[in-house]
Parts: structure tokens; C-alpha cells; sequence
């Protein structure tokens, strides 16, 4: 028996978009099965899913193709899908300002961001080996800026930390306002984290990447889905993630950069 598909809500711009979707494609009767929808908009079936799910906006040249399948007004539909996109980015940049408002005064100020325990870097689940110099206090620092976000703990973790990291480009020894923004797939996050910072988990753990850590950070505007590719199909080997222009620009800005002053001294 599969899963039980959870509730979608309304208040939620993409499940809205999904739920009028739904209303559509059951009005449409057997034009809106799945294996017509699928071979006329050329998706597939974890796609179309996806759409009707919430967990995805579709492409724009798909959804047309489906809307007029479905006998709706393509132009309707194309404004709902760009109204959508618009209050996503909304919801996302104020989620990121309530959030860096409440985390700033601790940043700036260089406070406590955090501890690495024990449990978290001797995780079953990980293979640990030992880790360039500054590795601790920049996964320290990353775990901060999390929190600052609004993130409780156990969504700021060492993992959350170091995809984090990854998504910025940032090294134990680079400055915070020299990130970078790549689109990076799960593979290649976990395959940075053990080159740069000889950490690795096991091959077994990417769902554990995906669903504990990256779902978080969509959810709270911190990263985007496929940005070279919206409309990429839900089980493509090439679903990528991109930390968001918001986080982007905040970490580039150098205004909420941890005070390195203290490491500058320490190290002579």
C-alpha cells in the first residue's frame, strides 16, 4: 500500500496552485489520467505527481500543454503559474528578512554560533577522518548562521552545516564574502564535503541529504530546485540545488560575515 499523500495547504501559494490543478484535471475526466496527461505534456509520472502534490510548479510550456488537454484557459494558467512564482519569492525573501532580523544582533556581534557535539561528528552513519585546520570553527560558524535563519537545532546540525558550505563554495579557509553560488546534485554536495573537508557519508545517507536537510532549506527560502531548469523532471539524475539570491547576497554582502578578528590573532 503506498503512502498516504499529505495534506496540502492552502496558505501555501504552491499547494494552492496544486489544488486548483487538481480541480482542473478531475473536471477534465479521462483526459486527466495520468498516462494521457503524461505522454501529451511529455513528462512522466514522479512529475505529474509532483505538480499535483505541491512539491513542484510545473514548466511552463508542460503546464499549456496540459491545461489545454484538460480543456482549461492556457492564458489563465499562465498568469496563475507567474502569480505563483511571485509570491513564492515573496514568501521566501520576508521568511529570510524575519529571519536575519531576529539571528543579527548575536552574528554581528561574532557570539557563540554554536557547538559541534560529539554525537553529531561520530554519527554512525558517517565515516570520519581528520579534518583540515579551521574545519570546526567554520562548520561552527555555518551551524550560526543557520540558527540566525531560524533554524532549531536539530535542523542546524553538522550535516545541515556542511551542505550548507557546500552550496557556498566556502572552505575552512575562505572568507565568507568570497562564496559562490554553483548548482550543485546531492552527489557532487557530498562528494565536496569529503574533498574539502574529508568528511564523508555514506552513499547510503543522500536520502537523508535530501529529505532532512535539503527539503528544509527550500522550505525556508534558503535554496531553489533546479534554477537552469524548473520544469526538470522529478527523478532526473540532473535535479540540482542552488543556495537562494537572498542568502546569496546577505553572505557576499560581508554585513553578516562571523568576526574573524579573533581567529586572525589566534593563528598569529
Amino acid at each position: 500500500m503506498g503512502r498516504r499523500p499529505e495534506p496540502l495547504d492552502p496558505s501555501n501559494p504552491l499547494h494552492a496552485f496544486a489544488l486548483n490543478l487538481v480541480e482542473l484535471r478531475d473536471a477534465a475526466g479521462p483526459a486527466g489520467r495520468v498516462k494521457e496527461t503524461c505522454a501529451e505534456a511529455g513528462i512522466n509520472r514522479s512529475t505529474y505527481y509532483a505538480w499535483l502534490s505541491g512539491k513542484q510548479l510545473p514548466g511552463r510550456d508542460a503546464l499549456e500543454v496540459a491545461v489545454r488537454s484538460w480543456g482549461g484557459d492556457v492564458s489563465e494558467w499562465v498568469l496563475k503559474r507567474r502569480q505563483t512564482e511571485k509570491l513564492l519569492a515573496e514568501k521566501a525573501r520576508k521568511q529570510t528578512e524575519l529571519a536575519l532580523l531576529r539571528g543579527a544582533p548575536a552574528f554581528r556581534a561574532g557570539a557563540n554560533f554554536g557547538e559541534v557535539t560529539s554525537d553529531t561528528i561520530h554519527s554512525p552513519a558517517t565515516v570520519h577522518s581528520t579534518q583540515p585546520r579551521g574545519s570546526e570553527r567554520r562548520v561552527n560558524e555555518a551551524r550560526g548562521l543557520l540558527r540566525a535563519l531560524g533554524f532549531d537545532a536539530e535542523r542546524s546540525n553538522e550535516r545541515s552545516a556542511y551542505v550548507l558550505l557546500a552550496l557556498l563554495m566556502l572552505g575552512p579557509d575562505t572568507q565568507w564574502h568570497n562564496a559562490g553560488q554553483p548548482m550543485l546534485r546531492v552527489p557532487e554536495i557530498m562528494q565536496w564535503i569529503r574533498d574539502i573537508y574529508k568528511k564523508e557519508y555514506a552513499p547510503n545517507t543522500r536520502e537523508a541529504f535530501r529529505r532532512f536537510t535539503l527539503k528544509q532549506f527550500i522550505e525556508r527560502g534558503v535554496v531553489v530546485q533546479n534554477p537552469d531548469r524548473p520544469d526538470r523532471p522529478a527523478n532526473s539524475p540532473r535535479w540540482c540545488y542552488q543556495v537562494s539570491q537572498e542568502i546569496y547576497r546577505m553572505v557576499r554582502s560581508g554585513e553578516w560575515s562571523p568576526d574573524f578578528s579573533a581567529d586572525a590573532q589566534e593563528g598569529g
